[in-house]
């Protein structure tokens, strides 16, 4: 009989130490209780929790900026389709709720918790709902707890995210959230169904309604101009598409789309793309059949490379997002982009940038801020339509000779002066070179006769003593002429 129980009590205890799903009360109140401090009046509840925390932006063992927010997206359309095929439909729960959600994870991508839920008391007022009100009736509970136990026992993360145990954070919604009625646009599959004159309607917003496959109904709609599919859980695209012979604005961005679902037809009229957070490692083939494409979003996706023929074809391109897309070369196809104006490459690998980027002839706004990028194009100054350049979060010192640039942000970098360069810059409206570690005060400033913005905080002239008064008068100085000074 002794044996038999501490059997039992061992199973108790091994089950218990399987459990990963958790409400936020209870996995504080079981597994790692909060640290309590009083400080005078205040009462600061410290995690105890051996896991280190990755902010959705957070920075890596080099210590790079990464941004995470295209592995969350996935964890959490991967979770709900997950939960979709063994028919549990989050979006059908008879309760609304949003709440956060933090994962506990190892190295190797397995997941140890996944806690639910407001951490500390809440207090419900009774007369009527609590925003931070995370308790879900008994049925649905038992439903939510089942399948994301299950979810968690056999999902694995990359398990290049950090080399000790880790948390991420996101949001969940269960339950439906009703859109906000508007008269401009038909907006939910409801109004779209029943619409009896489907030939007046131009744009559709069918965003964000918890759709799993592509709605066929927009085909009723022939001389619709704007689709917007975003944020739902389609998975693939037809090419018929394509044939919406008006069709100028198409996003299905956060789509669950990825590699070889997604083709275009051959057409003239779609103008305007947005595929972030599709999940797509590559272009797809097709792309460039959107003959008269002018704006592309292609950023939030984990590109694994590019292929000679990409960007091909687009002789129309205006503006061109490659957000957060893992590279660590910028595909040299890019800066023969005859048309292109916009460039933005934030928040990527890039240790340099390609010489023939000088040779871009409409290129006005370059973006190639939060990068690794130790120096610019040495002949930068042949983009002589250049007027925005976005740089800061670098590892700049120096720079080369620029066009005549009207913004310029460059904070964030290793500058131990302000360049020559900068005071060459007569049409300068904006300079932003803040967090630096520039000693002297920038006097020079007061030369621009088009300067209005001026953010130049947390540089080594701020903090010393002998340097307060010039630095005070340079601002009134500066003010008088009511540029605005940070």
């Amino acid at each position: 009989m002794k044996n038999l129980f501490c059997l039992l009590l061992f199973v108790s205890f091994y089950s218990l130490g399987q459990q990963k799903v958790y409400q936020a009360k209870d996995f504080e109140r079981d597994i790692f209780p909060p640290k309590i401090i009083q400080e005078g009046k205040a009462t600061i509840r410290q995690s105890t929790t051996p896991y280190k925390r990755l902010n959705i932006t957070t920075a890596d063992d080099k210590n790079r900026t990464v941004i995470l927010d295209v592995e969350v997206k996935k964890i959490y359309t991967d979770l709900y389709r997950f939960a979709s095929k063994r028919n549990v439909k989050f979006y059908q729960f008879n309760e609304a709720k949003s709440f956060p959600v933090e994962l506990m994870v190892q190295p190797n991508g397995t997941i140890d918790y996944f806690v639910y839920g407001f951490q500390g008391s809440v207090v419900i007022n009774n007369n009527r709902p609590s925003m931070f009100n995370d308790s879900l009736n008994p049925e649905n509970r038992q439903k939510f707890h089942a399948v994301v136990e299950e979810f968690c026992k056999t999902y694995r993360l990359p398990d290049n995210l950090s080399k000790e145990p880790f948390s991420m954070s996101f949001l969940i919604t269960l339950g439906s959230q009703p859109k906000k009625p508007s008269k401009m646009y038909i907006y939910n599959m409801e109004m779209a169904q029943a619409c009896d004159k489907p030939d007046t309607v131009k744009t559709l917003m069918l965003n964000n309604l918890a759709l799993e496959s592509f709605p066929m109904v927009v085909f009723r709609f022939k001389n619709l101009e704007k689709l917007d599919l975003s944020d739902n859980y389609i998975e693939k695209i037809p090419k018929s598409v394509s044939k919406i012979k008006n069709l100028k604005f198409l996003s299905i961005s956060n789509n669950p789309i990825y590699d070889n679902k997604l083709k275009f037809k051959k057409n003239t009229h779609i103008k305007d793309l947005n595929l972030q957070y599709t999940g797509i490692s590559y272009l797809p083939r097709s792309l460039a059949k959107n003959r008269n494409l002018e704006v592309l979003f292609l950023g939030n996706n984990r590109y694994k490379g590019f292929r000679k023929r990409d960007f091909r074809k687009m002789a129309h391109l205006k503006a061109l997002n490659l957000y957060n897309a893992n590279l660590s070369a910028v595909p040299i196809n890019i800066t023969k982009l005859p048309a292109l104006e916009e460039l933005d490459l934030y928040y990527n690998n890039l240790k340099q940038l390609p010489n023939e980027i000088c040779n871009m002839p409409k290129l006005k706004t370059l973006a190639v801020s939060n990068n690794e990028l130790w120096n610019l194009p040495a002949h930068i100054a042949k983009i002589r339509t250049l007027e925005t350049l976005y740089a800061h979060h670098n590892r700049l010192n120096d720079l080369p000779t620029l066009p005549d640039l009207k913004l310029l942000h460059i904070s964030y970098n290793m500058f131990k002066r302000v360049p020559e360069e900068i005071y060459q810059l007569e049409n300068l409206i904006e300079i932003d070179m803040s967090k630096n570690q520039i000693m002297e005060v920038p006097v020079q400033l007061r030369k621009f006769e088009k300067l209005q913005r001026v953010f130049f905080v947390e540089n080594d002239f701020n903090r010393i003593a002998e340097k307060k008064e010039e630095l005070a008068k340079l601002v009134t100085d500066l003010e008088k002429k009511d540029i605005l000074v940070r």
